[in-house]
């Protein structure tokens, strides 16, 4: 699994943050829900799973996780989930802070994200 921490750049939109900053995002109250959305097969009930073709997430700090694909049962091509203006991978924990809303796009009919706000 791979972690990518996306924030809001005013010249190119979203960019990627190193991932030594995850620990100035993530502080101690969080790390119950990134351990829920890490063991997210234990604690489905605990996260929200948006399977719908757009989702508006709120603004502020929030947990994405795509799943493999073979969990979802795609057995080719893309997980086509995309969050505003960049494609999003299988297997991969977003971490996102930004102060606006966030429009999330599910085109694969079976694809879908665990998802979870943090503040």
């Amino acid at each position: 699994m791979k972690f990518i921490v996306l924030q809001r750049d005013d010249i190119e939109n979203f960019i990627h943050v190193e991932q030594a900053q995850i620990h100035d995002l993530i502080n101690e109250d969080h790390q119950n829900e990134l351990a829920h959305i890490l063991d997210y097969t234990n604690h489905m009930e605990q996260l929200q799973f948006i399977k719908k073709s757009s989702t508006l997430l709120p603004k502020g700090l929030r947990l994405l996780y795509i799943p493999p694909l073979k969990e979802l049962g795609i057995t080719t091509g893309e997980t086509s989930v995309t969050l505003e203006w960049t494609g999003l991978e299988e297997d991969t924990l977003y971490i996102i802070q930004d102060e606006e809303p966030l429009k999330l796009r599910i085109t694969n009919p079976k694809a879908g994200v665990f998802y979870k706000t943090l503040a």
